[in-house]
């Protein structure tokens, strides 16, 4: 019999949005690698979870999932930031041996649970499922101390995830952060690569996860807390629904770099063979003036700012220049990044045309280059300190002037 029907149907429906999507990353990590820790993410969530599903359809494997939860749950953070870190990077994301110290506190949970297996089912039911602690008592002495043992490493580990948790919120805030302004340094249009659906993601997890900690630090160390499950697990299965349709959706950010670098080493060896690699090279005043030339001439002649789609390295390859070599001119030279050094010619256009013309803003902005008319609206402003609009009113005032 069912307890909660609610709670049962929610539980259910969660698990079978993680078994779907995770499903379907694993087919995408054959391709792109950086996939196979979320869906990694996602079933050490189901884990964690399901146990008022088993309860219904497999009773005898409850107290089986709820030790396997213990390394589980100290899996999510680590695998949820190798996919941030994979849909950030520059270069296709793999796993290597020098990631294996962030599962160390899994390993640990993992050794704690094997062990776990070697104590007679009946004692681990009785403790785990039915809540009963007396039989500690009436275990042999030996085996009495390894359950305290085993209770007080499980409960430190569990203190470990809500630091763990934190320190790890904190390292993907952080990465993107750096991401985002980095994106500035290689696109002119960079609203369709920012990933902004992590970041509501990651404060509604931010919330999640300190009242979660919360919970835990006043359930083992005060006084019982009482939950409303049906509530927490239907936020829980909204946050996973999200995670899943966007984390399916979501292509890395920088995809682009990864199949231009044989152009970008084409157009290395066209710029100079003596500098390959920008970091072990500087440029001097003259070719960085030389770039400079190509690169405003790429500019006001070949109007490359109108393309919407224009990068560093479509640049790069359009001057025969190295796109570190741009980099590294636009910031010591002229000041500025890609990003904003584009879109001012696009502004600087968008003004001719606001005070030449009777199109629309909107047609405006595509017309220069502008994906969005919030992107030109946001550019606009901060270039002229005024909008389109005021920006028109003035301008045909002093032309009727």
């Amino acid at each position: 019999m069912i307890e909660s029907p609610a709670l049962f149907a929610v539980n259910l429906s969660t698990l079978l949005v993680i078994v779907f999507s995770a499903n379907l990353l694993v087919l995408r990590s054959f391709e792109r690698q950086t996939y196979l820790p979320l869906a990694i993410c996602l079933a050490a969530i189901g884990v964690v979870i399901c146990r008022p599903t088993l309860a219904v359809f497999f009773p005898q494997l409850q107290s089986t999932f709820l030790i396997l939860s213990l390394p589980a749950i100290l899996l999510i953070s680590p695998c949820f930031w190798f996919y941030v870190q994979g849909i950030t990077s520059e270069t296709p994301w793999r796993f290597s041996r020098k990631l294996l110290y962030h599962y160390v506190p899994a390993s640990v949970g993992g050794l704690i649970a094997l062990l776990a297996f070697f104590i007679p089912s009946d004692i681990t039911r009785a403790l785990l499922v039915e809540g009963n602690e007396e039989v500690i008592n009436a275990a042999p002495v030996l085996l009495r101390y390894l359950l305290y043992g085993m209770f007080i490493s499980t409960f430190i580990l569990i203190l470990g995830w809500v630091l763990q948790s934190g320190f790890y919120f904190f390292k993907i805030t952080q990465r993107l952060h750096q991401y985002r302004q980095h994106l500035k340094d290689l696109f002119a249009s960079t609203e369709s690569r920012e990933i902004k659906w992590l970041s509501w993601l990651l404060f509604t997890v931010g919330i999640v996860w300190l009242a979660t900690a919360v919970y835990i630090v006043l359930d083992n160390l005060f006084y019982s807390v009482p939950v409303n499950h049906v509530l927490t697990n239907s936020v829980l299965l909204v946050m996973l629904w999200s995670i899943a349709i966007w984390g399916l959706r979501q292509k890395p950010g920088l995809e682009e770099l990864y199949e231009s670098q044989g152009d970008i080493q084409e157009v290395l060896i066209q710029e100079d063979n003596q500098h390959r690699k920008y970091q072990r090279s500087a440029l001097d005043e003259q070719q960085s003036s030389r770039i400079a030339e190509k690169i405003e001439k790429s500019m006001h002649e070949d109007e490359l700012f109108l393309d919407a789609s224009l990068s560093l390295q479509k640049l790069a390859k359009h001057i025969f220049t190295s796109p570190n070599y741009i980099s590294q001119t636009l910031n010591e030279t002229l000041g500025m990044n890609f990003f904003d050094y584009v879109n001012k010619y696009r502004i600087d256009a968008a003004k001719r045309m606001l005070a030449q013309s009777d199109e629309t803003v909107l047609d405006i902005a595509m017309s220069v280059g502008f994906n969005s008319k919030s992107s030109f609206y946001t550019a606009f402003k901060k270039e002229a300190e005024q909008t389109p609009s005021q920006y028109r009113k003035h301008a045909q005032s002093r032309k009727s002037q």
